[in-house]
């Protein structure tokens, strides 16, 4: 019961490449030598640190849904691989760069390996590339993603595939991965592959190791949601937790009822695969994360996420859910706005102490 990747595409040609060689990496701005991320850059690396092998891969092009295939690589950490030397970790690994688009045609060149520029777009290069397996009896399929919708119409609460608007890639829930698989895998509709340009590729690559990151030295809190999700190990109590459950993980999950805008996201969701909430709808673990001290704010917001939780789901379902902050430490007023029902499911995790704080550290 594994989760699912959902990717925007801009153009067929594109999508063919991709499903043919299996392979898909996001357009990002190189990163020069001395030079540190943005936290966009880490936002968009926290969700490939999602995948993990057996992730599903959706594409989304012009309101059709085609579907990809299953990462493959890591099963326990982060499944990506680096792709040369244009961002920071792929330089000081040496990461060799095996798959260069610099070569189409539909993008000019630069003077610099593995970077190019994109028409009306700037210069770009992909650091970062997902490898998935394709499947002869589903690879190719497509649906028009209004399928998707009718079939999410039947649910009364928003999931992640209803908020991509203006994304280029989004996290899928097991559930909405399920409905998702059962849909394709009916349809006749399929991408033909003839035509598909000529594109080499130039070996392996090098995949994520969970050493290449420093755990705890972070300057954006999309710093530290990656940290956590490429392995959550980093977290001790999230690793003995998953040893049971098997999770899927999701970021940027909205848990609020439909609004028109702000729909409030939680940072991180772990959905069980053996104790599964609404079919792999609802997420067991919620946690909210911060990279200087909590205040109440933070635990304002997780109090409103479990309001929402409660009411869409039965007393059996939502004793099952539990929530998280996890920062440095926590003001000492953090729970003035406590709610007794729910305080209850609140845990407070100190990256410092790297462990659950039962009274507040100052």
């Amino acid at each position: 019961m594994n989760g699912g990747l959902f990717i925007t595409l801009f153009d067929e040609k594109t999508l063919k490449l991709y499903l043919k060689h299996g392979i898909y990496g996001f357009l990002m701005s190189p990163v020069s030598l001395g030079k540190k991320p943005s936290w966009i850059h880490f936002a968009a690396l926290s969700d490939y640190a999602c995948a993990r092998e057996g992730t599903h891969v959706f594409f989304f092009l012009k309101r059709r849904i085609i579907y990809g295939g299953t990462v493959t690589g890591n099963k326990d950490v982060a499944s990506f691989y680096f792709n040369g030397t244009n961002s920071p970790i792929g330089r000081q690994q040496n990461a060799p760069l095996f798959w260069d688009e610099s070569q189409r045609e539909i993008y000019e060149k630069t003077d610099s390996n593995g970077i190019f520029k994109v028409v009306g777009v700037g210069i770009k290069s992909q650091p970062y590339v997902l490898k998935f397996k394709t499947d002869d009896n589903i690879t190719c399929k497509r649906i028009e993603s209004d399928e998707l919708y009718f079939e999410l119409g039947n649910y009364n609460f928003p999931l992640p595939s209803n908020s991509i608007r203006g994304m280029s890639f989004c996290t899928l829930t097991p559930g909405e991965t399920l409905d998702l698989l059962r849909i394709i895998s009916l349809s006749h509709d399929k991408v033909s592959l003839s035509g598909t340009e000529e594109f080499a590729v130039n070996g392996e690559g090098l995949i994520f190791q969970t050493d290449f990151v420093d755990f705890l030295q972070f300057q954006y809190e999309s710093e530290l949601e990656f940290n956590i999700l490429s392995d959550i190990a980093n977290i001790k109590p999230l690793e003995e937790m998953n040893k049971v459950e098997h999770f899927s993980l999701c970021r940027q999950v909205p848990i609020r009822p439909f609004k028109p805008e702000g729909m409030d996201q939680a940072d991180i969701c772990l959905y069980s695969t053996v104790n599964p909430i609404k079919n792999g709808l609802i997420p067991n673990v919620i946690i909210e994360l911060k990279k200087d001290k909590a205040n109440f704010h933070a635990y304002d917001q997780v109090i409103r996420y479990l309001r929402w939780l409660h009411k869409i789901t039965c007393d059996e379902e939502f004793e099952r859910i539990q929530a998280m902050i996890i920062a440095p430490s926590f003001t000492e007023n953090i729970a003035k706005n406590s709610n007794g029902i729910f305080d209850s499911k609140i845990q407070l995790y100190s990256l410092v102490l790297q462990n659950f704080v039962k009274q507040v550290v100052l």
